[in-house]
């Protein structure tokens, strides 16, 4: 087994800081204490304690002397009460903390709504906190992230050993929580760089090793990186916790530490493993689990080798869970497997194995893993059962309820029987051999996924096709790939509509224009008829202002009558325009139904209004009618009445 050390590992430079200015303060000749432990490792607080260096966690305990500031840091309140007590301060407050406190402080000051990108409870974000006037809003996930109301103006300081591309997940929520966003970038580049550091040591390797202390921020996450890289990884605090087991069969190992990790702990571990590495292949112990390469298969059995003086053997009831119906089924030549040794030299000279009951102790791993990193794990059903489905994964018996099945209601289970279905761990108890999946929230994940994604990529105004996926009293539901968008029966159509089945049916490609989007509450309203020009326009652009038309009365109100002059097209007569008497209401001149002749006095365009006349349509009417009597009895000489009777009407003067 070969052994890697990742390129940047162990104590960063505040950290290292912070250990110094505390050995330094042991020489001044009085009572020494720090205010919390100085790092998060407890290797190391237990060396100071050696050296006369005691960890308080109130001020209150330490009666005089020096009381050092840890590399996590403190509120202001805290240098005040120390002056108070007359506390000889010696500050080892990490200065990348320091630039997180400070920027706190300054964006409060210029009236930002400060967040906090980190975790809760961690002493760093506390302490910033505290710099903000204990103000700040504390967002840890891109779930709190989506929670928070709106602010104007948004100031946002990260904990500065949080991980950067969660960081930026966070941030691409907050952008829109405000319409003024200052981002302070307080993410140590230490930090960055042992991350990045056992991520690519963790895509070489059989299994890490991560050092440092299980209270450690940095350090977990160190192990949560390794772990989503897909590398077996153990977080342990000192070389005590390895185990030969976890390396029998294992080519390459990888070595890192968290930043409050001192050197001389790695190198313990370092020189654990050594002594370890030396002939764990050469002994095979029942029990173990070791790595072995599929190199025969039979019906009823299967042939491995795992480096041993004799091939192991597999049967056919140690293959799998559920057992399979012939070996093939379950491995295949030249597949790496882990197996558990049931047998080391049995009485033929074989090795007996089983892969079962090693996937059952693997699986378990693979599962905590995969619930710590909220990772999809494939489960095949293999039963229906009461409240759920009961599926295998990775060799172990699962549950899937009902209700964590899919987004919707299923009414038939038995149709994912025999299905392989990605699924997130919910609950693992090793102990119990209980573990609960769940398809639904894998589900939502994707949905809101593509859901941002296709909002991201919708403007106002823009014309896209769509299927009608349901109708409802107000409107219709329209599909554009994956989002649900809202037609209302206002947009259906440029005409009048009692239902939205007048218009769509459901499965009806259409085309739509995008009315309102609105990000926040996942809502998108459409437009059907806004797609063609407003049919009332191409109408009235025929009509000719002065003109007289016929029209059907459609609607009688009290200040007039509406008329219908083209299909979709009305006007108002006002109720002075119905008649030349006097009339109190419309219905003494004029019926619904009724065919009237109007004249067209003005269009406005803007307001979709048309001004009609009856009155004055009558009264050109009986001018014409006049004019062409007139004109009927004209004599032939082309000599008028006015000029035989002119003379009459002349004026005096």
């Amino acid at each position: 087994m070969k052994i890697y050390l990742a390129e940047h590992r162990g104590f960063c430079y505040g950290v290292k800081r912070a250990v110094n200015m505390a050995v330094s303060a042991v020489a001044s000749n009085c009572p020494v204490h720090t205010l919390g432990p100085i790092i998060h490792n407890p290797q190391m607080v237990s060396h100071l304690q050696t050296q006369g260096i005691g960890a308080v966690d109130n001020l209150e305990d330490i009666p005089a002397g020096k009381v050092i500031i840890r590399s996590h840091g403190v509120g202001p309140e805290i240098y005040r009460q120390a002056e108070a007590k007359q506390l000889d301060v010696v500050d080892a407050t990490c200065p990348h903390v320091k630039k997180a406190q400070q920027a706190a402080y300054e964006l409060r000051q210029s009236g930002y709504q400060v967040v906090i990108v980190g975790e809760h409870q961690h002493p760093e974000v506390r302490s910033i906190v505290a710099w903000s006037n204990e103000e700040a809003q504390v967002v840890e996930t891109i779930a709190a992230a989506k929670s928070l109301p709106f602010y104007p103006r948004l100031g946002v300081v990260a904990q500065t050993t949080f991980a950067a591309n969660d960081f930026e997940a966070i941030l691409s929520i907050l952008k829109t929580k405000c319409e003024d966003l200052k981002i302070e970038r307080t993410i140590c580049t230490a930090t960055d760089l042992r991350q990045q550091a056992a991520l690519d040591l963790a895509k070489k390797v059989d299994i890490m090793i991560v050092v440092g202390g299980k209270n450690s921020a940095n350090t977990t996450r160190l192990a949560s990186v390794c772990q989503e890289a897909g590398c077996k990884t153990r977080h342990i605090e000192s070389a005590g916790e390895l185990k030969p087991e976890w390396f029998v069969n294992v080519q390459n190992a990888g070595i890192t530490a968290g930043a409050s990790t001192p050197e001389w702990v790695i190198e313990e571990v370092y020189a654990k493993m050594e002594e370890m590495n030396i002939g764990n292949v050469a002994k095979l112990e029942a029990g173990s689990v070791i790595k072995g390469t599929v190199v025969g298969i039979r019906h009823d059995e299967v042939f491995v080798d795992i480096g041993y003086k004799a091939e192991g053997v597999i049967p056919l009831s140690e293959l799998a869970y559920p057992a399979p119906q012939t070996a093939a089924d379950a491995v295949s030549q030249g597949q790496i497997i882990d197996v558990l040794v049931i047998e080391a030299d049995g009485a033929d000279g074989q090795v007996k194995l089983s892969k079962a009951q090693a996937d059952k102790i693997t699986a378990w791993d693979k599962l905590e893993q995969a619930l710590a990193a909220k990772q999809a794990v494939e489960a095949r059903v293999t039963e229906v059962v009461k409240g759920g489905v009961v599926a295998a994964v990775f060799g172990v018996r699962a549950f899937i309820p009902a209700s964590q099945l899919d987004i919707r209601y299923v009414e038939d289970l038995n149709t994912f029987i025999g299905q392989t279905l990605p699924a997130v761990p919910i609950e693992i108890d090793r102990e119990k051999q209980k573990a609960v999946l769940s398809r639904k929230q894998l589900l939502l994940a994707e949905k809101e996924a593509k859901e941002n994604e296709l909002f991201a990529k919708l403007a106002v105004g823009q014309t896209i096709t769509g299927k009608v996926s349901r109708l409802a009293n107000f409107g219709a539901f329209v599909d554009i790939g994956g989002i649900d968008g809202l037609v209302h029966i206002s947009d259906l159509s440029w005409q009048r509509v009692r239902t939205p089945q007048e218009v769509v049916s459901v499965g009806d490609d259409v085309k739509v224009v995008v009315l309102k989007v609105d990000m926040e509450a996942k809502k998108l309203s459409l437009s059907l008829k806004d797609v063609e020009r407003d049919p009332w326009y191409a109408a009235v652009d025929k009509l000719i202002v002065g003109s007289v038309v016929t029209g059907k009365v459609t609607k009688i109100v009290k200040f007039g009558v509406f008329v219908e002059i083209e299909a979709g097209v009305e006007g108002l007569v006002h109720i002075s325009e119905v008649a030349e008497r006097r009339i109190v209401n419309a219905e003494e001149a004029v019926s619904i139904g009724q065919q009237v002749a109007v004249k067209i006095l003005s269009v406005d365009k803007e307001t979709k209004r048309i001004a009609l006349s009856m009155v004055q349509a009558q009264q050109d009417k009986e001018r014409a009618e006049f004019n062409d009597y007139l004109t009927k009895q004209a004599p032939a000489s082309g000599v008028t009445l006015g000029d035989k009777f002119g003379h009459l009407f002349k004026r005096e003067d």
